[in-house]
């Protein structure tokens, strides 16, 4: 069943993989041992897919469609529960789901500020419309104005994500002893900072960085695979949306 995974997903223009979601689930199917197909889609294009949420990632196997990360993230913990799990039962389940909310609220919107006018220039043509409307409704301002502040915004930012500093201080991972969802959700929003602009997000030294890194070589390197010269995961016979059939 494994071999049969699709995962549909957005790229940028050079077909890069640089979605923060999309590389939950990416990293997801990495942790699980699932093969799977990347099918590029289009922002545009996602509500074609058919799904109630109308949002990527997602993920068909045979007759079942499952979209959004952390439902995907449920989903293969249950069809997969010989592999390993990414939520790690109820209370890790619960736990994880705070770090979801931390990211989501917090992580991704100061990393669009930080990025936007740089992702929006790496983006395909056809994807830059509705880029460009949908997140100056979301930051209240144009996406230049949003990145013209990022020296200042990176030093806010940096002080707010202590807590992550204070847990790797503890622990080799935010799941514990071993990378779970957890680290996946916040090592994907990094991820789309690294592949979205050449601004330097993270310092150095700063020890989430190493730890970033760490994630990164996770999966004999599989975080470094985001293009399909790379010829990572998901890369073979790939597809776009429009041409998937």
């Amino acid at each position: 069943m494994s071999s049969d995974i699709i995962l549909y997903e957005l790229a940028a223009a050079d077909d890069t993989r640089f979605s923060p979601f999309c590389w939950r689930t990416r990293f997801g199917l990495a942790h699980k041992g699932l093969s799977f197909q990347s099918v590029h889609i289009g922002f545009p294009d996602i509500g074609e897919l058919g799904g109630t949420n109308r949002t990527v990632p997602a993920i068909r196997i045979g007759d079942t469609f499952v979209e959004d990360s952390w439902n995907i993230a449920e989903f293969l913990d249950e069809q997969f529960p010989d592999r390993p799990t990414l939520l790690g039962g109820p209370v890790g389940q619960g736990l994880t789901r705070f770090v979801e909310c931390f990211t989501d609220k917090v992580i991704h919107p100061t990393i669009l500020r930080l990025v936007s006018r740089d992702v929006f220039d790496r983006m395909d043509p056809y994807d830059r419309p509705y880029f460009r409307r949908t997140r100056e409704e979301m930051l209240g301002m144009t996406l230049e104005e949003a990145q013209s502040t990022r020296e200042q915004t990176v030093q806010a930012f940096r002080k707010a994500i202590h807590p992550i500093r204070l847990t790797l201080y503890k622990q080799p991972w935010l799941a514990g002893q071993a990378p779970g969802h957890a680290d996946y959700i916040v090592l994907a929003a990094f991820q789309w900072g690294r592949l979205a602009t050449d601004f330097e997000i993270l310092a150095a030294d700063d020890p989430i960085s190493g730890w970033f890194q760490r994630g990164l070589d996770l999966h004999e390197g599989y975080g470094r695979k985001t293009h399909p010269r790379d010829g990572g995961p998901g890369f073979d016979g790939i597809g776009r949306w429009k041409n998937a059939g």
